[in-house]
């Protein structure tokens, strides 16, 4: 009956994995969307420079990540000697995504002619469910901070919760940037500004979801481990624990493989017609 049990609760902390998968399936038919108008309008110069800069400046920041990374796992190698091999994919995944969010923290405004500035509601270019899964992990984060207080362990998990917790900062600052950028004033550059907008949002969601998920795995399975030493056989808190573990780490892989369409720079495919007319 205990196994039983044991397997009900991992079939039910997967659910939510699920759930995350079909809204970021959702979020690439958007993709497609804006995609398939740039593709039917002929952007202006200012607006080419937009989405070149864009490009060259997400890159740059996703390079340097990778180079503090490589620097980080070298300097723990030193220090730690064989045991830094352990170290190693943390340091490369959380800088890199840490990459990812400082190159859309920091993307530059276009320079087209401008209206007069006004917010745009956040739901026109990321579906509202995206945020409020990467908010929901980071409570969760924070959850187990304040759990953990009393427990020998306490530092190492309010580490982890102020680094999801900032990493989600981050991500908040980049969609407010992108809800109170300027519009273009030409009506050719609007559908470059509408995908820049909607690339860059769901780059930022995407990143700052993964890590907090990742962090999050991390917490429920060490607490689950560590309470399955100290519990007897038929204590389910431990499994329960791991099985939430699973699930945060399904959750993230799910995001990494819609993301990594994600990263790729907004460009602007010619339709046929438009070849014509430039022809």
């Amino acid at each position: 009956m205990g196994r039983f049990i044991a397997v009900l609760l991992f079939v039910a902390l997967l659910v939510p994995a699920v759930f995350v998968g079909r809204a970021w399936s959702h979020a690439a038919v958007r993709r497609v969307v804006s995609n398939g108008a740039l593709s039917l309008t002929l952007p202006t110069t200012e607006a080419e420079r937009a989405m070149k800069v864009q490009a060259q400046r997400a890159r740059l920041w996703r390079l340097a990540g990778l180079a503090v990374a490589v620097i980080l796992s070298v300097a723990a190698l030193v220090m730690f000697a064989e045991s830094a091999v352990f170290l190693w994919p943390g340091l490369l995944v959380g800088c890199m995504i840490g990459g990812v969010l400082l190159g859309e923290l920091t993307r530059l405004r276009p320079t087209w002619g401008t209206q007069a500035p006004a917010r745009r509601p956040q739901s026109e270019f990321i579906d509202r469910a995206l945020p409020a899964i990467g908010r929901l992990a980071t409570l969760g984060l924070l959850v187990f901070g304040l759990l953990a207080m009393n427990q020998a362990w306490a530092q190492e998990f309010w580490i982890a919760a102020w680094i999801g917790v900032i990493s989600w900062l981050i991500v908040e600052v980049t969609l407010e940037r992108l809800a109170r950028r300027v519009t273009p004033s030409g009506s050719e550059d609007i559908p470059v500004d509408d995908a820049l907008r909607i690339n860059s949002a769901h780059v930022a969601v995407g990143a700052g979801t993964i890590l907090t998920f990742l962090l999050l795995a991390g917490l429920l399975l060490v607490t689950g481990v560590r309470l399955g030493d100290s519990a007897s056989g038929a204590d389910l808190a431990p499994v329960a624990l791991i099985a939430g573990a699973f699930g945060s780490l399904v959750g993230a892989l799910v995001v990494s493989g819609f993301l990594v369409k994600w990263l790729a720079p907004v460009r602007w495919a010619e339709a046929a017609w438009g070849t014509a007319q430039r022809g």
